[in-house]
C-alpha cells in the first residue's frame, strides 16, 4: 500500500500546466519563412544606422541651436563627434556581417565567428575612439558628446519595436 505522501498531487498549484506545441512540416516552414518579411530582415541594421546618423544630425543641431545660439562651434563639433563614435562602430560591424554574408559556404559557425569577430571590432573601434578623442581634442564638451552617443545607441532598441 503506498503512503499518500508519496503519491502525485494533481492538484498543485505550484505545478505549471505543460504546453502543447504543433511540429511544423517542411513546406510548412517554407510557406513561413517566404511569407515573413525576409526583406526587412536585411534592411532592418542599416536602418537602424540611417536612424543614427540622423540622430546625430539631429544632436549636433540641437547643440547648434541651445548651446551655440545658432553658430557652429565646439559644442556642435562635440555633438557630432559622440554620435559618430555611435554610428561608426556598427557601421563596421555590419560590413563584417556582410562579408561573411557573401561567403560562398557560410556555416552556423562560421556565422557565429564573423558576429564575434564583428563585436570585437565594433568594441575595439569604439574604445579607440574614445582614447583617441579624448587625447587629441582637450576642447571637447563632454555634456554634448556623451548625450549624442547615448541617444545614438538607444536606436538599436527602436530597431526591436520596427521589428
Amino acid at each position: 500500500m503506498k503512503e499518500p505522501g508519496n503519491q502525485p498531487n494533481t492538484d498543485d498549484p505550484w505545478k505549471e500546466p505543460e504546453e502543447s506545441y504543433r511540429v511544423y512540416s517542411s513546406e510548412e516552414m517554407q510557406a513561413l519563412l517566404q511569407t515573413g518579411s525576409s526583406k526587412s530582415r536585411l534592411t532592418l541594421p542599416w536602418g537602424v544606422v540611417v536612424g543614427q546618423m540622423l540622430v546625430t544630425a539631429l544632436g549636433a543641431l540641437i547643440s547648434c541651436v541651445f548651446w551655440d545660439d545658432g553658430r557652429i562651434s565646439v559644442y556642435t563639433y562635440s555633438a557630432f563627434l559622440g554620435g559618430l563614435i555611435g554610428v561608426l562602430p556598427a557601421v563596421l560591424f555590419l560590413l563584417r556581417l556582410e562579408i561573411a554574408r557573401g561567403a560562398q559556404h557560410l556555416t552556423s559557425g562560421g556565422f557565429l565567428s564573423a558576429l564575434i569577430s564583428g563585436e570585437v571590432i565594433k568594441i575595439t573601434a569604439t574604445i579607440a575612439m574614445f582614447i583617441w578623442l579624448a587625447f587629441n581634442y582637450a576642447e571637447l564638451k563632454w555634456i554634448p558628446f556623451l548625450l549624442t552617443y547615448i541617444v545614438t545607441l538607444k536606436c538599436y532598441l527602436l530597431g526591436l519595436f520596427w521589428r
